[in-house]
């Protein structure tokens, strides 16, 4: 493996039996894997770690998830994704390759990204599956930190994300944003939020139903948030929030995975014990 990244991790998930082990959880550099968490009900679950509470200028990250078949895995970062001030222009960037083989599942919550002022970011997720395989992926941004308290004072921030079944495109998503260039808190991009949330999920059985089934859950949240889901045009479903903080728009988020999960999956809630008590 290249020793140019600042860190590294690789994991990979394979059944053994009746049951779901890591059978490899390879971390080299800044970047750290917990231990299995004993939360999911069985299902195993790593939280990705970054050993400096965030990344520094010109840091390149790299990420590796293998799930092998019929294999179910639950990954998810440890906090937000702080993004510290590059004052020298330099591009910080994480790159993150997933493949999951045929029947397996993928519970994968990245929190949000918090830009720090002139922070300059590229975040690159891209997912491969097989047949039968599902996913579960989240994502975010806000508004960002400073000293001065002022919001959008970062650099150029740009988070893609492709998923593919084969050949096939399912998914592709680049947010952009360059607040030095654009309006960012205004109409068309946070429209006066500081908070914007995201999750896809990929899952060949959702339809129009499950649609209206989780708009119906929740429009009976109690949230000054704003949100959006709308089927892919094939194999899933999409969430959007804007809200005016991160709990507001994990309320929305969480409850979009709890329906997904109990109604659709069957599965018990886990609770991922982060700051504000996520429940999914």
């Amino acid at each position: 493996m290249s020793k140019t990244f600042s860190g590294e991790i690789e994991l990979s998930f394979a059944c053994r039996g009746d049951r779901v082990i890591a059978d490899r959880t390879y971390r080299r550099g800044n970047s750290r894997i917990s231990a299995n968490v004993p939360a999911a009900g069985g299902i195993p679950c790593y939280f990705l770690i970054s050993t400096g509470g965030g990344f520094i200028e010109g840091e390149h990250y790299r990420q590796s998830i293998h799930l092998g078949m019929d294999a179910h895995a639950i990954v998810t970062t440890q906090t937000p994704n702080y993004i510290y001030k590059c004052e020298h222009g330099l591009t910080t960037r994480q790159e993150c390759s997933v493949s999951m083989e045929k029947g397996s599942f993928l519970e994968y919550y990245i929190d949000e990204t918090i830009p720090y002022k002139d922070a300059v970011y590229e975040q690159r997720t891209d997912i491969q599956l097989q047949e039968d395989a599902r996913l579960i992926l989240t994502d975010g941004l806000t508004s960002g930190w400073a000293p001065d308290g002022s919001a959008f004072s970062y650099g150029r921030i740009g988070q893609r994300i492709r998923v593919r079944r084969g050949d096939r495109l399912l998914y592709n998503d680049y947010l952009l944003i360059d607040p030095s260039r654009q309006p960012a808190a205004q109409l068309g991009f946070f429209e006066g939020f500081a908070c914007f949330h995201s999750a896809v999920i990929i899952d060949a059985c959702l339809d129009a139903a499950f649609v209206d089934a989780v708009r119906d859950r929740l429009a009976r949240l109690r949230t000054s948030a704003r949100f959006g889901v709308s089927l892919l045009e094939e194999e899933g479903v999409v969430l959007r929030i804007l809200g005016p903080d991160a709990d507001q728009t994990r309320t929305v988020l969480d409850a979009f995975i709890r329906f997904y999960r109990e109604e659709v999956c069957k599965l018990a809630p886990v609770d991922l014990r982060k700051r504000n008590g996520i429940k999914l």
